[in-house]
């Protein structure tokens, strides 16, 4: 019999908070009835042993272990080996909320939905939740869960109206395992930031979204992560990132010709890039020339925006001088 969901967990040298991650889906009731498929991206450290023992002992947890080829190889794997009939990427050094999970397991029988959506809270390294009006938390704004069904076209909007942005990561919700596959939605592989490009499609093709306003996710916030400023060299960052925003500007120009949509969703790509082009500092690493400024300018709605078009124009010729 075809379970309700898979959960699957794609982990690299993750000993430290694996077990912190499995045993927060393990109190979720109803649990057994989904499947948790731990995709080993090939580690050298304890995590691999972990992830087997946690297989032994429970017949719903399954390990496949791979050569070491990033987390969107190991995600494909993953969802290429699943049965469940909605798909949860989670990862390995996060937690959930058992008793929000259990209430979406329950859901998952019942409906038939392309994508379920919910909010999510931060944890630091010690597993504490981190409070402050301050903290930019990864959470779903101008839906408020009693909308219904709409489409994932309708749920961006509102967001984009409400607050600017939307949140684009993989974890934030559950996929309809063949909505994706119909639609050929696997990840792009050999890049990072990967969700930044997978998750507008998977979103903006739904026709059938619920969005539920729980804190079911956690997200482990790290020293030294990819978001924090310890990190000192960003040319693996920047190469991906080049490719994944000319890429967004082309599928919102095949997807969204003639909708309304298309103008909002592509300033809000503009400004995303700008942000991303000055925090991994692309001028100082000589990837300006990379750049399609004169796409950046016309999208830019903001002043501020158009000035760090300028800016970047600047510095791109006192380079080349």
């Amino acid at each position: 019999m075809a379970k309700c969901m898979s959960v699957v967990i794609p982990f690299f040298n993750s000993e430290k908070h694996l077990d912190e991650c499995i045993e927060s889906l393990l109190k979720t009731r109803g649990i057994e009835d989904t499947e948790i498929i731990l995709v080993d991206d090939g580690s050298t450290d304890r995590s691999a042993g972990i992830a087997d023992d946690y297989s032994s002992d429970y017949s719903f947890i399954t390990v496949i272990h791979n050569d070491n080829k990033g987390p969107s190889a190991a995600r494909n794997t993953g969802l290429r080996y699943t049965s469940g009939k909605y798909i949860f990427f989670c990862d390995s050094d996060d937690r959930v909320n058992p008793d929000y999970l259990s209430e979406i397991i329950q859901l998952a029988v019942t409906e038939d939905l392309d994508v379920i959506l919910w909010n999510s809270e931060l944890i630091d390294e010690d597993g504490q939740v981190i409070e402050g009006d301050d903290v930019y938390r990864y959470v779903i704004e101008g839906l408020d869960g009693q909308e219904g069904i709409i489409t994932g076209k309708e749920a961006i909007k509102r967001q984009l109206l409400s607050r600017g942005d939307y949140v684009p990561t993989v974890w934030i919700g559950a996929f309809l395992r063949s909505y994706l596959t119909d639609n050929n939605l696997y990840f792009e592989e050999g890049i990072i930031h990967e969700d930044e490009l997978w998750f507008p499609k998977a979103l903006l093709n739904a026709q059938r979204v619920r969005f539920f306003p729980v804190d079911l996710y956690q997200y482990r916030i790290h020293t030294g992560s990819i978001t924090r400023p310890e990190i000192v060299n960003w040319k693996e960052h920047i190469e991906s990132l080049l490719c994944i925003y000319p890429a967004l500007y082309e599928y919102y120009d095949e997807v969204l010709a003639g909708d309304p949509l298309k103008d909002l969703i592509e300033e809000n790509l503009t400004r995303r890039f700008l942000r991303k082009i000055f925090q991994y500092d692309f001028c100082s690493y000589g990837y300006a020339d990379r750049l399609d400024l004169n796409l950046l300018w016309k999208k830019s709605v903001r002043i501020k925006d158009k000035v760090k078009v300028c800016c970047i124009w600047f510095r791109r010729l006192i380079r080349r001088t």
